[in-house]
């Protein structure tokens, strides 16, 4: 930028020791910390690079920082940040560079804002611009291209590049650091939609720099930041050797476009442990089928987390037909699960039925995010949608989640209201979301399922597209439900087209690469209608 210093961030915060290091982490022999600063130094707009990291961190980064004469910040001993910590679990659940919990956006991981204000004091810049450590493929031309559109508008005070993540960055100057630092906000927070000051999209305001189409448009993901994202790119760039050094966003794109790879095990697994439930939807499973099974036992969800060891980045989501807290060894799940080392944790909870001790329990136990389903805004209508005259007590129990985990000066679980649109509540959404997204920070709307027309159906809208096309979900996504049938999504309820039993000799990963396998190629080949739920399906095309 003329006239002006622009610093380089890359921050490592947000990144476990060991193997989840991008300093430890290896791509084609090299660091990943080491391919994103070598392709970075070829930015000719960035006048210094900066490494911000924890002290365990120090050992294994600094021989490749000061190679590349990056200056590292050191914040001690690894600690709690709680502000930190929110946005690392949020964007755990995030594929896309915006639109995640908490207000989150891709450039906020590893973001606190006053530590990047002292590096920013410390190199006198006057804009930093925030580099994902682990975007061992990014496109420095990009990364000038936003500098070069921040000149254009010196009176912004934000620039970004609405790109897929790994590819660019996003610029902040100093004065917007400023009051970020005071506030403890994240970029994100910027992105997303604010009820109490209106304003239109960013994408279409000056501070959003021009990107090539494909690369804003594709789900891709560029980071090198779990063994997932190595093996695939890794894959994609293979007849790139000797040219990927030099290779830039949409040359590597089209690659891995063309690639057809298959992960091994799937990156999401929904875990139903119960079929019990303290209230009765109108769309719920349980209203209008009947459903008995057992409560899912440790030893199996033991073997199932087990099968799921071979890989760093798995999504669980605790939830199915029951509500997972009323089952009585919940909190043993969740710990073999963390002993197992899963990656995400996630429950799915009408926060009903519960006492004080189970919620404080539940905020200590160390899952991720807990979404509560609260449908509604009044009382009458809650009872009308859940079967159940629970919103007084649901919203007590939220608050004492919130106050439990304040007490605990912890950012995490986040937790996430939820809002199931159909046409009985449908006039209560819009200030549902202003409350709750006011109170705290998140909300979800989501759509009913109709199962593949085994319930009734209560959405407001088919929100499915008028071409039919293979299930998004059947790449990445598994259901198991507690019998210990594995099926394809969680919409088989009564395991009518199972595609395996953990209960026997079978992996998850045999189940996922040979059973999954061959319904996705009978849905590529457009032969969906071999299984009756998924030609009745309105869902195919969720991400």
């Amino acid at each position: 930028m003329t006239g002006n210093k622009v610093a380089a961030v890359l921050s490592m915060l947000h990144e476990g020791g060991g193997t989840r290091d991008a300093s430890t982490r290896l791509f084609r022999q090299q660091p990943v910390l080491w391919w994103t600063l070598e392709r970075l130094s070829r930015s000719r707009k960035i006048n210094a690079t900066s490494l911000l990291c924890w002290e365990d961190q120090l050992q294994s980064a600094e021989p490749i920082a000061a190679d590349h004469d990056v200056y590292i910040l050191a914040k001690g001993p690894r600690t709690s940040v709680p502000q930190l910590d929110a946005i690392t679990a949020a964007r755990k659940w995030s594929d896309g560079w915006r639109g995640g919990l908490h207000g989150t956006c891709e450039f906020d991981r590893g973001f606190y804002a006053p530590w990047m204000l002292e590096l920013c004091e410390k190199l006198e810049s006057d804009a930093i611009v925030l580099i994902d450590p682990s975007a061992g493929l990014i496109d420095a031309r990009m990364v000038d291209s936003l500098l070069a559109h921040a000149e254009t508008v010196p009176d912004a005070e934000l620039c970004f590049s609405p790109a897929a993540p790994g590819t660019s960055g996003l610029l902040i100057r100093r004065t917007l650091l400023e009051r970020l630092a005071a506030t403890r906000l994240h970029p994100g927070k910027l992105f997303g939609y604010n009820p109490d000051q209106p304003a239109r999209d960013p994408i279409s305001d000056t501070w959003c720099a021009p990107v090539p189409t494909a690369i804003a448009q594709t789900p891709h993901r560029f980071t090198l930041d779990t063994d997932r994202q190595l093996t695939r790119l890794s894959a994609a760039t293979v007849s790139l050797n000797g040219q990927l050094m030099g290779s830039d966003a949409e040359a590597i794109l089209n690659h891995i476009s063309q690639c057809g790879h298959v992960d091994p095990l799937p990156c999401e697994v929904v875990l139903e442990i119960n079929t019990k439930r303290a209230t009765s939807p109108i769309w719920w499973a349980g209203k209008h089928l009947k459903i008995e099974r057992p409560e899912l036992t440790v030893e199996h969800a033991e073997r199932l987390f087990a099968g799921l060891a071979g890989a760093d980045d798995i999504r669980l989501t605790l939830g199915g037909v029951g509500d997972p807290l009323l089952a009585a060894n919940f909190f043993d799940i969740v710990a073999a699960a963390k002993r197992a080392g899963i990656w995400a944790v996630h429950v799915e909870t009408d926060l009903l039925g519960v006492d004080a001790k189970t919620i404080e329990r539940l905020v200590e136990s160390g899952v991720d995010v807990v979404s509560v389903n609260i449908s509604a805004a009044t009382a009458q209508i809650y009872a009308a949608v859940m079967g159940a005259d629970g919103l007084t007590q649901a919203i007590m129990n939220v608050r004492g989640f919130v106050e439990h985990r304040n007490r605990l000066n912890r950012g995490t679980p986040l937790i996430v209201p939820t809002f199931v649109k159909c046409r009985q509540n449908l006039g209560e959404m819009e200030v549902w979301y202003d409350r709750w997204l006011g109170a705290l920070g998140s909300a979800v709307i989501v759509g009913p399922s109709d199962l593949g027309g085994q319930v009734p159906v209560c959405g407001v809208a088919d929100m499915s597209p008028p071409k039919r096309k293979a299930c998004a979900r059947l790449s990445s996504r598994a259901t198991v439900l507690s019998s210990g049938a594995v099926v394809a999504c969680e919409q088989d309820v009564l395991a009518k087209h199972p595609l395996g039993n953990l209960l026997g000799n079978e992996s998850i990963g045999d189940i996922w690469q040979e059973r999954f396998g061959a319904m996705r190629r009978e849905h590529q080949d457009g032969n969906w209608s071999k299984n009756p739920l998924c030609a009745a399906c309105r869902e195919w095309h969720r991400p």
